[in-house]
């Protein structure tokens, strides 16, 4: 029996698994999501410091007698006051007594004097201690994406190592007797293995590396043993090819066989009805997904990638729904939800979404140009150009805007 896409996307979703926290070092950290808060150490600065080149001075002199240079790093304590200039470089400690800096630029030196036209204000161009940062203060929120910045900013914070919530181990098997390796030239009733780098490929996008690959004839036996072998090994499995009703489609009863429980086996969708969902012993998800190219995109896209997010603990892990007016008529028949690919592109403040032609589940050529997938409904029918369709962006083209 068919689902509906609501339906079979709750399934998914409620099935992924719980978020496993793990820490890591920063230099590994980036792309992951941070599990618990970090509090900085120290304050930031850690003392009064020089935020520009140029000399520390106290008060409003305008002729100064010069020290020693005070560099970046340099702890020895030194001392101004009026009439005493201390030259000083950016990131220096601030010298005791100094209250302001005046710049290179605004300066000028004869003698080893210093003569100035006019004073900065009190405070110029000191960065003062605590003044980004006070110690104990939340730096980084539990749930954070960590970025290149949260990254420096946990490392300014003392942070070595940060708890994260590890990404799941991702075990892909792609079936087919009739499917040979991408370099051989294909013999009749041949066809190269475009599924497996595809989905390598659309994870690695979003983050998301395979640990474990390989590919399978469709025996049972060969079968029982990749998918026993990596679902032992891995957080969840994901099978290409197999899982519609041919007498070759092995996929669903030996999954059963290893203990998986399958919690659909058909979507009322287009790309992607023989759509096939279950749960390990472990209580792993196991995708079995329709074996031709463009399925295989839209399922991952749809499914798969909400659930990896989902399983990582992001706080965004559906995906964002867009609006546009399709630029061309669309005919389809009732029963099935329809992911119509399209080119989004923007005119004014209107989102347009362009159709290309083809839309065969195995034109993956058709798939070059488009960066998103058009929703229509079950029950929707003629749609009209003009016509105001729901939209997903594919995550590979808006990263992060693609999911709320």
């Amino acid at each position: 029996m068919m689902i509906p896409f609501e339906e079979a996307l709750k399934l998914v979703l409620d099935h992924s698994g719980e978020p496993e926290a793990a820490e890591v070092s920063i230099d590994g950290a980036v792309g992951h999501v941070l599990a618990s808060d970090v509090h900085s150490d120290i304050d930031m600065p850690p003392f009064n410091r020089s935020a520009m080149d140029g000399f520390a001075i106290s008060g409003d002199d305008l002729r100064h007698e010069l020290l020693e240079e005070v560099t970046a790093g340099d702890a020895r304590e030194i001392r101004v006051k009026p009439g005493i200039a201390c030259p000083i470089m950016t990131g220096a400690i601030l010298p005791e007594g100094a209250d302001r800096i005046v710049i290179v630029e605004e300066s000028v030196v004869e003698n080893s004097i210093l003569h100035l036209e006019r004073v900065p204000p009190e405070g110029a161009n000191i960065c003062w201690k605590g003044e980004d940062i006070k110690k104990g203060q939340l730096v980084l929120e539990h749930g954070t994406r960590l970025s290149q910045q949260h990254i420096g900013i946990a490392a300014m914070a003392g942070r070595g190592v940060l708890p994260v919530y590890r990404k799941p181990r991702v075990a892909v098997v792609t079936t087919g007797t009739e499917i040979i390796p991408p370099t051989w030239i294909p013999s009749p009733g041949q066809v190269r293995n475009a599924n497996l780098p595809l989905i390598i490929s659309q994870l690695s996008m979003s983050d998301f590396p395979v640990e474990v690959s390989v590919h399978s004839a469709d025996d049972p036996d060969s079968l029982r043993a990749s998918f026993g072998q990596f679902l032992s090994c891995s957080d969840i499995l994901i099978v290409a090819g197999g899982v519609s009703k041919g007498t070759k489609d092995f996929v669903p009863s030996v999954l059963e066989s290893l203990g998986v429980k399958l919690h659909f086996r058909m979507v009322a969708q287009k790309p992607g009805k023989p759509l096939t969902f279950g749960s390990s012993t472990a209580g792993n998800p196991v995708f079995g997904l329709p074996g031709n190219p463009v399925s295989v995109m839209v399922s991952i896209e749809e499914y798969v990638l909400p659930l990896l997010r989902k399983r990582s603990g992001f706080k965004g892990y559906h995906k964002r729904t867009y609006h546009g007016e399709i630029t061309s008529d669309y005919r389809k028949k009732p029963g099935r939800l329809h992911f119509l690919r399209v080119i989004a592109y923007r005119e004014g403040n209107v989102w347009r979404l362009h159709h290309p032609d083809s839309s065969g589940s195995g034109d993956l050529m058709s798939t070059v140009n488009v960066n998103a997938l058009a929703i229509v409904d079950s029950e929707q029918l003629d749609i009209q150009a003009g016509q105001t369709l729901p939209f997903h962006f594919f995550s590979s083209t808006a990263g992060e805007l693609s999911f709320s």
